[in-house]
């Protein structure tokens, strides 16, 4: 069963509109976030820990007018996944799927997947 303190619906909102203060809110004060990327490969993943680093990328990604969406979520017990679109300014387009670890209603880990056009 999915933890019933985190309104995944709510997050795909605030997800998509890249409201970052309440973006931010889904997350930890201890969050680890890591992204598996094209120049960030398994044997040294870009990592982020704790919300004020998070906070940071996430004020840079709005800043970079990027649009987002959320799509194929599955919702279980302690765990969330999803595919992440995201569509740059040159229209090239990043891939990513997402696995997010909850705990007392908080995302305390996220792993991402990109591909990148």
């Amino acid at each position: 069963m999915a933890d019933p303190t985190f309104d995944f619906a709510a997050f795909k909102r605030t997800f998509e509109n890249q409201d970052v203060d309440a973006w931010l809110s889904f997350y930890a004060d201890d969050v680890e976030w890591v992204e598996y990327r094209h120049n960030a490969p398994p044997r040294a993943p870009n990592r982020m820990v704790g919300k004020a680093q998070i906070g940071d990328f996430l004020r840079r990604v709005k800043a970079s007018n990027i649009g987002l969406s959320i799509r194929d979520e599955v919702i279980a017990d302690g765990r969330d996944a999803f595919r992440v679109t995201a569509v740059l300014g040159n229209d090239k387009r990043v891939i990513e799927n997402v696995i997010v670890q909850i705990e007392r209603g908080k995302i305390t880990r996220q792993a991402d997947v990109e591909a990148w056009d």
